[in-house]
């Protein structure tokens, strides 16, 4: 072989290490700890799960499910976007919502608890007298169109049905919720935020009032599991 093809050969070969050496390290940057790259299936796994709406439909009743005589005067406050949510008397005791049973005559499924199906408090009010016409409030925005919040630590959260608690600051509460791990009412302020999949609520506890009306003592945001229409 002649000197000058010796020499070509010779810088081919040490291109082709070079190169290689190259495509090594940058396979090696591009799995290291700090780098920014995050794969798809890691962001979906720890993201927060879109809030699910649920569109309550009442099962029948078990043949274990006590029941209970009373009557209903007007629509459910608590959902008064239903056509077959009422607000009943039981006795000295009102029950908010009762909804009518699908396939059934004069009774309604009352206390209910979405999350627990077979929940002690759930009974069956069977009618003593026709229910009133049904005058539901349409046209109310998605915010407002919900009976029962699950938080996403599980906490439930249901709307006031008679005078809403307001701070001194003027924040109105509009959902009072399970006591938190102090005892103390947790309370939803204001309307849920529906803009985007994960419903987020703004949930907080009063303090005890230094004027007439009560302070904020504590407050968050938290993303919202399901709510129930």
């Amino acid at each position: 072989m002649k000197k000058g093809n010796k020499i070509i050969v010779v810088v081919v070969l040490v291109l082709v290490v070079l190169f290689g050496v190259g495509q090594f390290f940058a396979s090696s940057n591009i799995n290291a700890p700090g780098n920014q790259t995050t794969s798809t299936s890691t962001q979906s796994t720890n993201a927060t799960p879109a809030t699910q709406v649920i569109a309550y439909v009442p099962p029948a009743p078990a043949s274990s499910t006590p029941v209970e005589n009373g009557s209903c005067w007007t629509n459910s406050i608590a959902a008064p976007f239903r056509s077959d949510a009422w607000r009943c008397a039981i006795g000295n005791g009102i029950s908010d919502p009762c909804f009518a049973i699908p396939n059934s005559t004069g009774s309604l499924m009352c206390n209910v608890n979405p999350t627990m199906p077979d929940s002690t408090s759930t009974f069956v009010l069977k009618l003593t007298k026709p229910l009133p016409q049904s005058q539901p409030i349409q046209g109310l925005p998605l915010a407002e169109q919900v009976w029962l919040i699950q938080l996403s630590d599980g906490t439930l959260c249901s709307p006031f049905e008679g005078t809403r608690p307001f701070t001194a600051s003027g924040e109105s509460a509009n959902y009072d919720c399970a006591p938190g791990p102090l005892g103390k009412d947790v309370l939803i302020f204001g309307d849920l935020n529906t803009s985007s999949s994960v419903w987020t609520a703004n949930i907080g506890t009063l303090s005890a009032p230094t004027s007439s009306l009560p302070t904020i003592a504590t407050s968050s945001t938290v993303p919202v599991a399901a709510v129930w229409q």
